[in-house]
Formats: C-alpha cells, structure tokens, sequence
C-alpha cells in the first residue's frame, strides 16, 4: 500500500505538512476499509510461486457445483490461483449464458472467490471480456479512431472515423466497439461500470488485468491536435502533408512523424496506463498489464504497473536430445519466441523495483491435443533466467464435469485442464515451478548493465501498418526492434555473459536526477543510433560525471530527435556528445573490474543471477548440447557453495576454488535439458547434513533388454489387448488395431539382473525414448514420474537388487484420440467465434493426421 500513496515532502511548510500527513492517515484507513474485501476472500494464504492460468469462462455458462468442483481439482493440482476471461459461449448452453456484469454474473465472480479462498487459491480478473478492452457500454463517440488525410489541390484535411474494431472473442454482455485508449473522457465511460459494482460491493479478486495492446488501426484520438501542441510545442494541423503519405524522406518528415510516435506513446502511458493502475488501486487492486503490441516505449508502460506481464507465443527448436518441436508451427508467419522479449517486462519491473514479472505462457506451444510436459519445461527455464518469476499458463477452459471429452476448448491454448492427456502427471510440473519460483520471488536482480532502448531510431519512420509502430511480442525478433543493431548488441552482451536490463529514455532521466535509485548498474551500452534526444543525452552526461561507465557502441548519436527548435537543441547535442568515446563491439569491451562477466554463457548456458540474503543466487539452465560436464566459474564471492536441484526438490553441498575477487570455479553436471540452483552463501554452513554433490559421469550403463509385458491400463476409446514384445517400439504398432487410437496408459512390465558389485554404485534408471511421460516402479517402490528431458529418475541407496522387476507407466498424448473422433464426425466443435482452429489458423480436423508414436521407444538402461 505504501507505494500508492507517496507522500513528496520537498519544500512543504511543516503546518501544511502536518495536515497532509493527517489527511493521508485518514486516506489510508478508507484505503484499508475498501482492501478488507481482498484480505479476507482473495489473499488469504494466496500463492504466487505456485503457478497460475489463464481461466476462460465460455459464454460465462457458471454454475456453483462446477465452479467448486474445478477449483478443487486445481488446488490438489498444485496450482496458485486463476485469472478469470470471459469470452464466447458454446452453443447448445445458450440457456446458461451470463451476461457480463449482470448480478448473477457477480453473484457467480463473488461466490468464485470465496471457494478460492478456501482453497488457497487466488483469482484475478480481466476488466472487460476478450480483449482488448471495449464493451456494449462504448459508444461511437467513445470509440477508437483513425485518421485518414484528404487533399483538395495545395490543401490538406483531416478525417476522423472509428475503426469500427470489435472486442475480439466477447463474452454474452461483452459485446461491442473497442474504445479508445488515448481518451481520457472515453475511458473514465469505459470504467464507470467497474467503478459502480466495486464500490457497491468490493469483490475480493487479487488483480485487474489488461491483456496484450491488440487495438487494430486506432491511430488518433478527438484531442490529439490539442494534445500535441501542449507536449511537441508547435500545430501539428500545419503540418498535415507529411501524414498524406506512407513513408517519411525526407528531414522535416521524419521528425514529425517521431513527433507524432511520441505523442501517441505519452498517451497510452498518461491517459490509459496510468488510468488503469489508478482504478485497480482504487479498489485495492494490482494491476497485471501486458504492454506489449502499443504504439508506445512499452518499458515505461510496463513499470507503471504492479505486475508487468510479458508473453511466451509459439514454438522454437531446442538443442536437447528427443525434444520436438510442432512441425505444423510456422515460423515464418508467427516467428521464433525468445527471451529478449521476455526481459522487455523483467527489466521494466527490475529498475522500477517491482517483485514480480508475469508470462502468458505456452499460448501455441504446438497444436491441440500434442503438447507433452517435456515441451514445456524449456520454455518454462528460458522464462525464468529472462526474468519471469510469476507464470501463468495459457490456459484452462473452464469445463464443466458432465461435458464429454474434450470438453470446452478455447483455440489458442495449450490445454491444462481436467481433459488435458497430462493432467494426471501436471502436478509434477507444477511443484518444478513453486520450487522455483519460491526462489525467484524473494531474491533481488543483479545485473550490472542497461541496455538502451532506442525507440526514437524507429519512430523517425513511418509505420507500415496504419502508420504506426506496435512494438509486438510476436514478431519482433523478426521484423521489429531486436531485428536490428539492438538485438546485436543485445545477443552480444548475452554471448559473453554480461548480465543487463533494457532502459528507456524517462527511466535515463529519473535515475540522472536521483542516482542512488541505479541500484547495482554500473555501465549504460547504448546500441548504434541515429537519434538521441537531448534530455537523454544531458541524463547520460550527468550519470557518466556520477561515475557511471557509458558506452556508446559503434558511433556517436548524430542528432537530437523531432521537430520544433531544432537549432536550439542540435546546438546542445553537438557540444556534449564531443565528451563521449566508443568501442568498436561487445567483443572488444574492456569494462571496469566492478562489471561482471559471467563465462558460462560462453559455453551456452543461460541463467539469471540474483542477489539473495544468504549472498548470491544463479539459476542455471542448459538449452543445448555444447556443454554437459566441467568447470564454471561464477562472478560471486562466497564462503560455502550449495547446489539446489528443483526438480528432484535436493539440496548439496559442493568443493569450489576461490580464483581472485568475484570469481569463484566449480564442477559442474548438467545436461541438455536440465536446471540447477547455484547458492554462493556468505556465511559458511554449520552443523549442515546435506549430502556432497557427486559426479553423474557415468561409468556403466545396463541395458535393459529381454521381453517386456505391456497392459493397458484406462483411457479412451477402448482399451487395446495385452501383447508381450522383445523390441521396444510404439504400442501403435502392436496387431490390435485401436492401439492407434488409444489415449491412455499402459504399463510395460519386465526383469533385469545387475551385476552384485554394482549394487552398491550411485545409480539412475534413463528412460530413452518416452512418449509422453511415465512413472517407474523398481521392485515395488515408485522411483517417481520421468516428465521433462533427459527422462532420467534417480535410484535410491538399497533398490537395486541382483534380480529386479521394472514397471513402467507410461501416459501417451490424446491426439490419437482425435483422430478417432474426427474420423467418427463427433460434434464436438461447438464453439461461437472461431470456434477451433489448428496452430494454422485452418478450421480443425485431426481425421488425417498421422498415427503419433506412444509407449516406451527403446533405449531403456540403468547408468552407474
């Protein structure tokens, strides 16, 4: 609460001080009466290190009994809590339909988070349906806009129309034009109705949400003349030429169009995001935000709010043996997902000092009914040591128990819920994550280095969709800002292990006038540019005088950006930018000792270091086959290293050698696939019972051959006959045809001898080739659930026997299933709107897809 209210003391007369103190107490306990609400239905024993999801209500066909009954299910799943979307309905339960914001619609959101809160769970809420934010309530007046030029011989008009854009996906009740975002007066109408249900009854969800800025074609807004004159100083109606064209040639083109980028940004970040924060923390709210996709600098918007919130959208190739990727994913179209679009939000919430830095997680991860665990681990890691702390999956239909397999569908998910084939082995990766996530949350980053953000570069162009620049989640690394000189200096810094944030040209400014606020950053990379304003510039000079190291890559700026006084300004540039230097790349950088360079990354490690009580935290993850075994070194100084693996939930201790100040080495294990916790403690450890890591080099392997007995054991749409089999190979082509229908699990049972002076040796059962995921059980006792790459489960001390019996339970994908269901013409595709795509955006049909390999594919051993 102590950040919503801030009181600034600066050159305030003490009677004057006084009373404003005693008004601001008064203000904080009505603050405190609206926050009951909350703390007693929505944040009590909530969990944020646990993941959350997406929650689609389908025509928000709610009812009590099923609400309660999914909410149980989530929390024994291991779940932190759901983010309620209202969207389109299913047809066939028109009857049940709630119209958004209606009473019963309330009454439904009210009686949601009290079972929530029994359960532990917290709920969020999305302020409108679908997305982006509109409504039934949003008249034409109130509508987003777009600007069209006319000319009539040597003069120029404006045109102003509504884009006419619907809210995309609406719930029953939702319906309507999207509004527009860079009008105070159409938002305030946007946000009267929340205003007037919450202040009547405060229902207690956690958080308002806004979802990705998906706002097509808006480009102007009634005001916007009166706004630029006030924020650019000059007429921007003067000047309406430039804006009859596509491209912007020449100098003064240029600049207005930068002039009128600029503007819409100052916009979205003081009539909209500002707007939004205000009314979630109004009610005592957090306000989850994803800024990405604005014609805005998205780092400024994602720092105003609570929870920044990022995107991981499509699929991308791993280097880790047995991973696949979807082939039906095109990456061409959407692009290749990467964790420099992830750390746009991470560092809006590191230098702003926010906690926690949300994803939208696993949205198209692969097709319907193809998505294993093991696929979503790698991006689960990459998110992490990009900063994310707080997933959300995306995302789980709400589905009633009667409906049949599979149940209510949103198109563009990975599915999570109770229909999905890995619900039964989820929890496993849900406990990844809290373990995680529990460590993630409650360290501070540590990164020595900002990254400049050079938007101006971008906005001294024209845009080439409705003349503006949407700084897009998924396209950017193709064709957007990371395409350029910034995603090079970027990916460099990366490659040598210099650990950064991205920085805007505001956050430069408010941290040259308070430099204690820089916290840990030591150096400013600026990538190569053309434009620099000139603020930004005096910011870098005054930082630099402050003994920050600034490094301009390449070449020096040329020019201040925008229109109006221009001399003035180019005269100020040109006489500072002379006291600046460059270097010629990344590679050729000579820091200050003070900066870090982490060498592991040289290797293809990615990780994130952070700074934790107990002094310094890496988390380590390995994407690829370039590094298995040998010596790191870590840029920390410790007394004592401790190794936390948060898949098997096991701590170690480990030997390090001390190398010079800040740089200590050690041994290291870790395969394509796999993550480790990295603690480097300040005080050493007394008394401590945990157990020294020990090498996984292995020494020899057993392969487990002979002849495997396969039952199946339940799923759908029957149960295939038992066969036996000496060769291991997918129970697809087994003689009983429904083997190519079957979604399920079956149990492959057989016996394997260990040599008697083996048996005393650290050992691991690999399970090869797995398709999905599998339980094991050695001679009766589980050694747990293999679910993420390499499929490797550890053997306790004692197991191992000369005689051992192995059962393994294996659990396949349910897209076999679908062929099935296709092929018989089910009617399960009853959806509104889009009803159900594939990853293609063609209509669904899974009747020709390939029969998909199932069961255990060989290469099965004991390793020593």
């Amino acid at each position: 609460m102590q950040n919503l209210y801030q009181l600034k003391t600066t050159e305030i007369p003490f009677e004057k001080l006084f009373l404003q103190k005693k008004q601001m107490a008064i203000r904080k306990l009505f603050f405190l009466f609206l926050l009951l609400p909350c703390l007693t239905n929505a944040q009590k024993a909530v969990s944020t290190a646990k993941p959350w999801a997406y929650w689609w209500w389908m025509g928000s066909a709610v009812d009590e009994k099923n609400i309660t009954a999914n909410l149980e299910d989530y929390a024994k799943a291991g779940f932190g809590g759901m983010h309620i979307i209202p969207i389109y309905g299913v047809k066939g339960e028109e009857s049940k339909f709630i119209p958004y914001l209606s009473p019963r619609w309330m009454a439904m959101l009210e009686y949601t988070v009290k079972e929530a809160n029994r359960l532990g769970l917290g709920i969020d809420m999305t302020v409108g349906t679908g997305w982006p934010f509109g409504g039934k309530h949003v008249t034409e007046q109130d509508a987003a806009k777009v600007f069209k030029i006319k000319k009539d011989g040597e003069k120029y008009t404006l045109e102003v129309n509504p884009t006419k854009q619907m809210v995309k996906r609406a719930a029953p009740g939702g319906e309507g034009f999207v509004v527009d975002h860079f009008d105070a007066d159409a938002l305030n109408h946007y946000f009267r109705p929340f205003d007037s249900l919450f202040t009547l009854k405060n229902v207690g969800v956690r958080a308002f949400y806004n979802d990705s800025y998906e706002v097509y074609g808006a480009n102007w807004t009634p005001k916007f003349l009166e706004k630029f004159k006030i924020l650019r100083g000059y007429d921007l109606a003067n000047h309406l030429d430039v804006f009859a064209k596509d491209t912007a040639t020449t100098d003064r083109e240029k600049r207005i169009w930068s002039d009128y980028h600029e503007t819409l940004s100052d916009l979205l970040y003081d009539v909209f995001t500002k707007k939004f924060v205000e009314t979630a923390h109004k009610f005592g709210k957090i306000a989850r935000n994803e800024s990405h996709g604005s014609p805005a600098n998205v780092l400024d918007l994602y720092a105003l709010n609570d929870v920044p919130e990022s995107e991981f959208f499509g699929s991308k190739p791993y280097d880790i043996p047995l991973y696949k990727q979807d082939e039906e994913y095109e990456i061409k179209r959407f692009g290749t997902p990467g964790g420099l679009i992830l750390k746009l939000a991470s560092s809006a919430a590191h230098v702003s000092g926010k906690r926690l830095v949300a994803s939208e997680t696993a949205t198209w991860l692969g097709n319907h009914f193809k998505v294993s665990l093991k696929q979503i681990k790698p991006i689960i890691d990459e998110s992490f040591v990009s900063g994310i702390n707080h997933i959300f999956y995306h995302g789980m239909p709400y589905s009633p128990k009667e409906a049949q397999f599979p149940g209510w569908l949103f198109y563009a998910s990975t599915n999570f819920n109770q229909q999905s084939h890995f619900w039964e082995h989820l929890p496993q990766l849900n406990h990844y994550i809290e373990r995680c996530q529990s460590l993630l949350q409650n360290t501070q980053p540590d990164n020595d280095v900002l990254l400049y953000f050079p938007i101006y570069d971008l906005w001294h162009t024209a845009g080439r969709s409705s003349k503006i620049h949407q700084i897009d989640a998924h396209s950017i690394l193709r064709e957007g800002m990371f395409k350029g000189s910034l995603g090079i200096v970027a990916n460099e810094l990366q490659q040598k292990g210099y650990t950064f944030d991205f920085v805007s040209d505001r956050q430069l400014v408010n941290f040259s006038t308070q430099v204690k606020n820089l916290k840990s950053y030591k150096a400013i990379v600026v990538p190569p540019i053309k434009y620099l304003p000139l603020k930004t510039l005096e910011a870098l000079n005054r930082l630099k005088q402050a003994g920050v190291s600034i490094v301009f890559c390449e070449k020096l700026p040329e020019t201040v950006n925008g229109f109006n006084d221009i001399e003035k300004r180019q005269a100020a540039f040109d006489k500072l930018i002379k006291d600046f230097k460059t270097i010629p790349s990344i590679s050729s950088w000579q820091p200050p000792l003070s900066i870090r360079r982490e060498t592991m990354a040289e290797s293809g490690l990615q990780f994130i270091r952070k700074k934790a009580s107990f002094g310094t935290l890496y988390f380590i993850t390995n994407p690829a086959q370039k590094f298995q075994s040998g010596k790191i070194k870590l840029s920390a100084n410790g007394v004592a290293v401790r190794l936390f693996n948060p898949l098997l939930n096991r701590r170690s201790i480990t030997d390090f050698k001390k190398l010079g100040e800040n740089q200590i080495e050690i041994s290291l294990d870790l395969l394509a696939g796999e993550s480790i916790f990295i603690e480097v403690l300040k005080q050493p450890l007394k008394n401590s019972a945990l157990p020294k890591s020990e090498t996984r080099n292995p020494t020899s392997e057993t392969p487990i051959t002979g002849t495997w007995q396969v039952d199946f054991l339940k799923g759908e749409p029957s149960l295939p006959k038992s066969f036996t089999t000496d060769k291991l190979d997918s129970w697809t082509n087994s003689s009983d045809t429904m083997t190519q229908y079957f979604s399920g699990k079956a149990r492959y049972t057989t016996h394997f001898k260990v040599e008697k002076d083996k048996l005393t040796k650290t050992a691991w059962i690999d399970l090869g080739d797995v398709r999905e995921s599998a339980e094991v059980k050695l001679n009766g006792k589980s050694l747990g659930v293999a679910w993420c790459l390499p499929m490797r489960l550890p053997i306790a001390q004692g197991l191992l026997k000369e005689d051992n019996l192995l059962e393994i339970e294996v659990i396949n994908l349910s897209s076999n299933r679908m062929r099935y269901i296709d092929r018989k013409g089910e009617n399960w595709q009853k959806f509104y709107d889009i009803n159900m795509v594939d990853i293609g955006y063609h209509p669904f049909n899974a009747s020709n897809w390939k029969v998909v390999p199932s069961g255990l594919l060989g290469g099965v051993r004991v390793i020593f």
